[in-house]
C-alpha cells in the first residue's frame, strides 16, 4: 500500500458546506487519478468525544496506527481546498526527509492595535518560527512574510491540512509516549494549542515540519479566511526607492486621467513615462495634460508593445533602478509599490508580479502580468532570453510579452509574486471594460504570438522547463 493515504476529519455532528463539497471533489478525483485515499481506506470520520478536541485527535492516530496506510492526512472540517490537494502535497513530501506538510491555511484573530480604539478582526497565515514574541516570552511566532508557491521550513503550523508519514507519529509514540497532540503552556502559563504542542513533540525529536504555500485552503470562520483576504490586509515597510513607470499607450486618451489619479494616490515614489506613437496626437496630449513625461515612437507602422517597452527602457535615465511594466488599463491599489519592493528585497527577486485582481495564474503566484522589474538585472543578463540591455523581445506583437519575462525569471531562480502588490486589470475579458479596437488588436495577434513564445520555450528551456 505505498503511499496510502489515510484522510481523517472530526466534526461536532456537523461540518461547513465548503468542507462537504471540497471532500466529495478530492475523492472523486482520487478514485480518477492516483488513488492515494482509496487505498488508504477512504475518508475517515471521528467525533469529537467527551475529551473534545484534543482526545480525539489523539484517538485518529491510534486508529491510524493499528492501520497499514502510510500517511495521515489530518484536516479540519471548516476547510476548503482543491481536489488534488493530497496529491500536491504528496509530490513535495518524503518520509526521511519531509515528513510532515501543510497547506497554506490562515487563522483568524482579534486585536486591538492601539488599545484604544476597540478590537478588529485580521486573518493571518498558519505558519510559525520560533522567537520573540510582542510580549517579551519565546515561543511560536507568525511568519507573515512567507514566499509564495514554495515549500518553506517552518517551527510550527496548524493541523487544519497536514500530511503526516507514520515513522513519525510511530517514533513520538516510542521515544515520547501515546500523546501526539497535547494543550500545554508557555513558562509564563499561556496555553499553546494542540497542534502547536504536537509541532513542539517534533521539533523535540529534529524532525522538520514544512508548509507547501502553493497548496491553498481557505478556512470558514464565521467569515471566509483565504490567502486574498490576508494579503489585502497586512501592511509592510514603506517603498525606498523611485520607480519608473513604462506605459505603451495607443488611442484611449481617456485612460490617461483615473490611470494617473490613481497612481498619485498610492505612492510618491513612481514617475510614469508614456510611450506613444508619433503620430497619436490625442493620446500624447491627454497623458501630458494628466502629467505623465511622454516619449514619441517613430516608425513605418504603430509600435507594438514590446517596442515601446524597450524604447521607453532605453530613453530613461540610468538613475531609475526599479523598472514598472504596465498597461494603460489598470488602477493602483495603496500599497502595490511598498509590497512589491518589500517582496524583491525579502526574497532577492529582480522581477516581481504584482497582483492583477483578475487572472487566475497571476492571483495564484504563478504568473504576472503588471511586473516589477530590477534595472541591473535589465543591464547584466536582459529580462527576455535576447540577452543584456533587452527588456521584451519584439518579436511579440503584444499578448505573450510577459510569458517570456516570467519564464526567463523562474528559469534563473529570480522571480517572485507580490499578492499583496494590487494593480487591477480593468480588462474585457473580466468583465470590467468594453472591447475596443486595441484590444482587438491584441487579441487577433494572440494566436501569432502564442505560437512563437512557445517556439522560444523549445529553444531555450529543458523539457522539464517548458510552462503546462
Amino acid at each position: 500500500m505505498s503511499d496510502a493515504v489515510l484522510a481523517a476529519y472530526l466534526h461536532p455532528n456537523s461540518v461547513s458546506h465548503s468542507f462537504s463539497d471540497s471532500l466529495m471533489r478530492l475523492f472523486a478525483y482520487d478514485i480518477q487519478h492516483a488513488g492515494h485515499v482509496a487505498r488508504g481506506g477512504g475518508p475517515a470520520m471521528f467525533r469529537c468525544g467527551s475529551g473534545g478536541l484534543v482526545e480525539a485527535r489523539n484517538d485518529v492516530v491510534k486508529h491510524f496506527l493499528s492501520g497499514s496506510a502510510d500517511w495521515l492526512w489530518f484536516v479540519d472540517s471548516d476547510m476548503g481546498f482543491a481536489p488534488d490537494t493530497v496529491d500536491r502535497l504528496l509530490e513535495v513530501a518524503d518520509p526521511a526527509t519531509r515528513p510532515v506538510v501543510g497547506g497554506l491555511c490562515f487563522g483568524l484573530r482579534e486585536t486591538a492595535p492601539d488599545g484604544l480604539h476597540g478590537w478588529e478582526t485580521r486573518s493571518f497565515p498558519t505558519l510559525y518560527d520560533w522567537g520573540r514574541k510582542n510580549d517579551g516570552e519565546t515561543g511560536f511566532v507568525v511568519r507573515r512574510d512567507y514566499p509564495v508557491n514554495a515549500v518553506t521550513q517552518v517551527a510550527g503550523t496548524g493541523a487544519a491540512c497536514l500530511l503526516m508519514h507514520r515513522s513519525v507519529l510511530q517514533r513520538i509514540a516510542d521515544e515520547l509516549g501515546e500523546v501526539w497532540f497535547d494543550r500545554t503552556r508557555y513558562p509564563s502559563g499561556k496555553p499553546v494549542s494542540e497542534d502547536l504542542s504536537f509541532c513542539s513533540r517534533l521539533g523535540a525529536l529534529g524532525v522538520p515540519v514544512f508548509v507547501h504555500t502553493g497548496v491553498r485552503t481557505n478556512h470558514h470562520k464565521q467569515v471566509w479566511v483565504s490567502e486574498q483576504d490576508y494579503w489585502a490586509s497586512v501592511q509592510v515597510p514603506p517603498a525606498t526607492e523611485q520607480t519608473a513607470v513604462i506605459v505603451p499607450v495607443m488611442k484611449r486618451p481617456q485612460n490617461a486621467e483615473p490611470f494617473m489619479r490613481s497612481l498619485r494616490a498610492s505612492t510618491g515614489l513612481a514617475k510614469v513615462f508614456a510611450v506613444a506613437d508619433h503620430d497619436d496626437d490625442e493620446t500624447i496630449a491627454a497623458w501630458m495634460d494628466a502629467g505623465a513625461a511622454v516619449f514619441t515612437f517613430a516608425g513605418p507602422r504603430p509600435g507594438s508593445f514590446a517596442e515601446k517597452v524597450n524604447f521607453g527602457h532605453r530613453t530613461i535615465s540610468p538613475e531609475w533602478r526599479w523598472l514598472f511594466i504596465v498597461g494603460d488599463d489598470v488602477r493602483f491599489h495603496p500599497g502595490w509599490l511598498d509590497h512589491a519592493q518589500h517582496v524583491a528585497a525579502t526574497q532577492g527577486a529582480q522581477v516581481v508580479g504584482t497582483n492583477d485582481l483578475a487572472n487566475p495564474r497571476v492571483m495564484s503566484g504563478q504568473h504576472g502580468t503588471h511586473l516589477l522589474i530590477s534595472r541591473d538585472y535589465i543591464a547584466e543578463q536582459g529580462a527576455s532570453w535576447d540577452g543584456p540591455g533587452w527588456v521584451c523581445h519584439e518579436g511579440y506583437r503584444h499578448w505573450f510579452v510577459d510569458d517570456e519575462i516570467v519564464t526567463v525569471a523562474k528559469q534563473r531562480g529570480v522571480w517572485a509574486s507580490a499578492l499583496g502588490s494590487r494593480v487591477e486589470h480593468l480588462h474585457p475579458l473580466v468583465g470590467k471594460a468594453p472591447m475596443d479596437a486595441v484590444y482587438e488588436r491584441g487579441k487577433h495577434n494572440a494566436a501569432r504570438d502564442g505560437k512563437l513564445f512557445r517556439k522560444r520555450c523549445t529553444e531555450h528551456l529543458t523539457r522539464q522547463e517548458v510552462p503546462a
